[in-house]
C-alpha cells in the first residue's frame, strides 16, 4: 500500500511536469484529477471551543482595501486550537516537534474505524482492541505507517463549547481512545498517526492523558478536533495532513483533507 501511494504521487508530479512546456503552462482536457478531496478540518474563528473555555485564536486587520489598497491581517493562535496537530513532542521529551515530523509520515494510506453507534449509547466511549478487532476482520490488517481516523460523530456538536466539551462539575465527557487500543495501533500497527473528531484522543474524562502518553513516546502525531469523518470509506484513500510548522512547536492548527478515489 506504501509502495504503490509513493509510486501514485510520482506518477502524479510526473504528469504535472508535462504540463509545463516551452517555458509556458499548458492544461490539457484529459489531465483531470481521478480522485475527490474531502477537507476535514473546521476553519479557525474566534467562538470556536478552546479547552479551557478562555480565548484562544485572535485574528486583526493590518490593512484593508478601503485605507491600504490591500488586505492583510494578523493572527495570534493557540498551537492546541481547532483543529490540530499534536507533535510527538506533547507528550514525549526528546520527541518529534512539528517542524521535525518527516514529511513522508504526512501524506499517509488512511482507515477509518466508525464507532459512532456505541456513541451514542456512551458520551464517554472509549475505542476498545475489540473495535479494532472487528474492523481487522473485515478489512483487513491495519496498515504499518498508515493514519486510523476514528469517526465518533461528536464534530456534530460543534462549535457550541458546552455541547462539545460538555463539561459537568468540572469533568468533561466525549469519547476517545482506550489506552488498549492506542497500544495496539502504535506499538503493534506501528501506524504514522491517529485522529479523531472529538477534543482529545483520551476521552473526556481523562486527567492523566494516557493515551497521549503511549503513542507519543513511538513516534505517533495526533489530529484532534477533526471533521466529517463520518463521511470517509473505511479504508482505499489517503490522507494529508498539513500542519502550520511551526519550530520547535508542540503542535499547530493544521489543515486535514482525504483523496478518495
Amino acid at each position: 500500500m506504501i509502495a504503490l501511494t509513493t509510486a501514485r504521487l510520482a506518477s502524479a508530479l510526473a504528469c504535472a511536469a508535462t504540463l509545463f512546456l516551452g517555458g509556458s503552462a499548458r492544461i490539457r482536457a484529459d489531465m483531470q484529477p481521478t480522485e475527490r478531496i474531502v477537507d476535514l478540518g473546521h476553519p479557525l474563528s474566534a467562538g470556536d471551543p478552546s479547552w479551557d473555555g478562555s480565548p484562544a485564536f485572535e485574528r486583526s486587520n493590518v490593512a484593508t482595501f478601503e485605507k491600504d489598497g490591500y488586505s492583510a491581517g494578523k493572527i495570534v493562535v493557540e498551537e492546541h486550537f481547532g483543529t490540530h496537530l499534536d507533535a510527538p513532542a506533547h507528550f514525549s521529551e526528546g520527541g518529534w516537534t512539528v517542524d521535525q515530523i518527516p514529511v513522508e509520515r504526512l501524506y499517509r494510506p488512511g482507515v477509518c474505524i466508525d464507532v459512532t453507534a456505541a456513541a451514542l449509547k456512551d458520551q464517554d466511549y472509549r475505542v476498545t482492541r475489540a473495535d479494532i478487532a472487528a474492523f481487522e476482520s473485515e478489512f483487513g490488517p491495519v496498515p504499518e505507517g498508515s493514519v486510523v481516523l476514528i469517526a465518533t460523530g461528536w464534530d456534530r456538536f460543534w462549535p457550541d463549547r458546552s455541547r462539545y466539551m460538555n463539561e459537568r462539575n468540572g469533568v468533561k465527557h466525549f469519547p476517545g481512545l482506550s489506552v488498549e487500543a492506542m497500544t495496539y495501533l502504535a506499538k503493534e500497527r506501528r501506524v504514522a498517526g491517529i485522529g479523531i473528531d472529538t477534543p482529545s484522543v483520551d476521552y473526556g474524562p481523562s486527567t492523566a492523558f494516557e493515551a497521549h502518553r503511549v503513542s507519543m513516546p513511538q513516534g505517533v502525531y495526533h489530529i484532534e478536533n477533526a471533521a466529517h469523518l463520518t463521511t470517509l470509506p473505511r479504508k482505499g484513500f489517503t490522507v494529508i495532513v498539513a500542519p502550520i510548522e511551526v519550530a520547535g512547536g508542540s503542535g499547530g492548527p493544521t489543515r486535514l483533507f482525504a483523496l478518495l478515489r
